[in-house]
C-alpha cells in the first residue's frame, strides 16, 4: 500500500513531475567521461499519498513536503550515439552507474534513504543532448 508520493504537482501546461533546481545543483559534471554529481537540498515539492491521487486528484488533500537528494554518476561500461532527425533529437550517452540518497519530510514524518554508498543501480547513463532549435542534422 502507497502512503506517499512526493512531486511538484501538475503544471497548467500538462508538464508534470518537474520542477526547476538551481544550476549549483549539478556539480563536478564530466558526462563524456561518464561522471557527475546532482544534488539539491530542501526542494518544496507536495505529498499526493499516492499516485492515482497525484495523477487524477479525488483523494486526500496534497500536503506540503520537502525533499533532498544526491545523486552521483560513474563509470563508462559502454557508450551510445542517437540522431533522430525525423524527431529533430540528437544524443551521445555514456552508460554507467549511479548511486542515490534522499530524504523527505512531509506531515510531521521524516523519511530517509540509506547512505549513497550502500545503493546501486541496474542502468544509468548521462551524456548530451541536442534538441528543437539546438538539433542541427
Amino acid at each position: 500500500m502507497q502512503i506517499v508520493d512526493f512531486n511538484p504537482g501538475i503544471m497548467p501546461s500538462g508538464l508534470f513531475w518537474t520542477t526547476r533546481l538551481d544550476e549549483d545543483s549539478v556539480s563536478d559534471v564530466h558526462p563524456g567521461d561518464g561522471d557527475a554529481v546532482y544534488k539539491a537540498e530542501n526542494v518544496p515539492v507536495y505529498d499526493f499519498h499516492d499516485i492515482g491521487n497525484a495523477l487524477f486528484g479525488g483523494g486526500p488533500a496534497p500536503v506540503t513536503a520537502i525533499v533532498s537528494f544526491k545523486v552521483k554518476w560513474f563509470g563508462d561500461s559502454s557508450r551510445a550515439k542517437v540522431n533522430n532527425p525525423a524527431n529533430g533529437f540528437a544524443a551521445t550517452f555514456v552508460r554507467n552507474e549511479a548511486q542515490m540518497e534522499w530524504s523527505a519530510t512531509s506531515d510531521g514524518y521524516r523519511y530517509v534513504s540509506a547512505p549513497l554508498h550502500t545503493s546501486a543501480s541496474s542502468f544509468a547513463e548521462i551524456g548530451h543532448e541536442r534538441n528543437g532549435t539546438f538539433y542541427h542534422g
